[in-house]
């Protein structure tokens, strides 16, 4: 995964947060299993730059869950979908876009960019299968929404 790619899905969260609705916080969140958490604090050690390693940090833990965990699995299945491979989200302006049900089950909405159609995006629904020992996606489910807009 680039820098690009997570500063690029930093910006848009940075965007829901000012909107105010990232409710994240407010909420208790399920916590990642020992295995998950080695695996997201090993990302998050890696960022160099301390400012943003400390707001990577201070995330909820869907957000980081799902893009230290999820988003590889995510990108497979949405280019097979018709996604370009780095134009997509895996949330969406709506509280709740992102939900730890438990250590082995995430879900969400998003929405990706179309490779044929660069101004066309379609909406999902996901669920991310972990295997709590191990930190890795087991399943990656996608279900598009039959809803397509385009930018204006």
């Amino acid at each position: 995964m680039k820098i690009y790619d997570y500063l690029l899905a930093g910006s848009f969260l940075f965007f829901v947060a000012l909107s105010g609705t990232a409710t994240a916080a407010a909420q208790k969140e399920a916590a990642p299993s020992p295995a998950e958490q080695k695996l997201i604090s090993r990302q998050i050690a890696s960022i160099r730059d301390p400012q943003e390693r400390n707001a990577v940090a201070t995330q909820g833990t869907a957000w980081l869950m799902t893009t230290y965990l999820c988003q590889s699995a995510a990108r497979r299945a949405l280019v097979r979908l018709g996604s370009s491979s780095s134009r997509f989200f895996l949330q969406d302006d709506k509280p709740e876009s992102q939900r730890v049900i438990n250590a082995s089950l995430i879900q969400g909405r998003g929405q990706y960019q179309t490779k044929t159609n660069p101004i066309e995006w379609v909406t999902f629904t996901w669920e991310c299968h972990l295997d709590p020992s191990t930190g890795k996606v087991r399943k990656f489910d996608v279900k598009t929404t039959n809803s397509v807009w385009t930018i204006p």
